[in-house]
């Protein structure tokens, strides 16, 4: 079973995505300790305002995350809001989860009165199309091609994906 929650409701798990994101990306988190990675997820455990930190949970036990935030990228400040931040721990790939994250960030976007949303991504273009999101550009990154996605929410606002995410959370 998954199950998706706001960070802000599970704080315990702040340590465990500092953790992940440090093994993950151990180049870009290179000189942070834990306890400064974890500060960037307190700053995301909110319900009504950007950034909003999601968590999946597969039997109980954290799987994956995803934010939404003021923007997809930095380096492209017009596509507002973005959700990025996605991860799905290895062993809980390919079970829907990544998929259900960001339609739960879709979910919470809606919520808060967006009516598109965009990510930049490298590798979740798959999740993106299939979830009925349109390549806006490729943009070069740090050495690598990124692409650009953007969601009109008005047009998924049937989402076939129940998530306990609510306005009222």
């Amino acid at each position: 079973m998954i199950d998706i929650a706001f960070l802000a409701d599970h704080p315990e798990t702040i340590p465990t995505l500092a953790d992940w994101f440090r093994a993950q990306w151990p180049d870009y988190y290179a000189g942070r300790t834990s306890a400064e990675v974890a500060q960037d997820f307190y700053a995301e455990a909110q319900h009504n305002r950007l950034p909003v930190r999601l968590v999946a949970f597969a039997d109980g036990a954290p799987a994956g995350t995803i934010c939404l935030r003021q923007r997809a990228t930095d380096d492209l400040p017009d596509y507002r809001p973005g959700l990025g931040g996605l991860y799905v721990i290895a062993q809980q790939r390919d079970r829907g989860i990544g998929t259900a994250l960001v339609a739960a960030g879709m979910d919470v976007a809606r919520a808060q009165g967006y009516a598109t949303v965009y990510a930049m991504t490298v590798t979740a273009q798959g999740i993106l199309e299939r979830l009925g999101w349109t390549l806006v550009r490729t943009h070069s990154h740090n050495g690598e091609q990124h692409m650009l996605y953007g969601c009109d929410l008005a047009e998924h606002s049937g989402y076939w994906y129940k998530t306990p995410i609510s306005a009222d959370s």
